[in-house]
């Protein structure tokens, strides 16, 4: 189980405030920003968004062409892991539609998990990514992608 995760009753969570958005994560959890990177971590567990610019105005009714470039991404992402796309999935997130991925590996002898989401508005690009133990506890994880706003 993570830190500040399960148990009995709802978990005490704080709200994250990024440039342009927010998200709730544990309360427990460290905060820290380190450029386009906003994170809160509780030893290997951690939820963070990223913010990229991208070259042009993303409209939605680009998205089937944007899809693959983000399956792409995403397969990227799992090589540099060493691991493997075990899921990828259109989602819902901050009420638009978004691409998300589940990306198995190993890490210090650890099986893990990192979901990962793209969420694209006008010239931005964001990052969702949370890490877990394979199998463990993804409420952290959950928290992110339900309440991840753009501001």
């Amino acid at each position: 189980m993570l830190g500040g995760c399960g148990g009995g009753g709802a978990p005490a969570v704080k709200i994250v405030q990024g440039s342009d958005y927010h998200f709730s994560a544990p309360a427990s959890w460290a905060v820290s920003r380190s450029g386009r990177e906003l994170q809160a971590a509780d030893g290997l567990a951690l939820v963070s968004v990223t913010r990229y610019p991208l070259l042009r105005k993303y409209r939605p009714e680009l998205w089937d062409r944007v899809v693959p470039e983000l399956d792409r991404a995403a397969t990227q992402l799992a090589k540099q892991q060493n691991g493997d796309v075990a899921d990828s999935r259109t989602v819902t997130i901050a009420g638009q539609r978004a691409r998300r991925y589940d990306i198995d590996y190993e890490r210090d002898g650890k099986a893990l998990v990192e979901r990962i989401a793209f969420v694209l508005r006008g010239r931005n690009e964001y990052l969702l990514l949370c890490r877990y133990d394979r199998g463990g506890d993804t409420g952290a994880c959950d928290r992110l992608l339900a309440t991840f706003k753009l501001d």
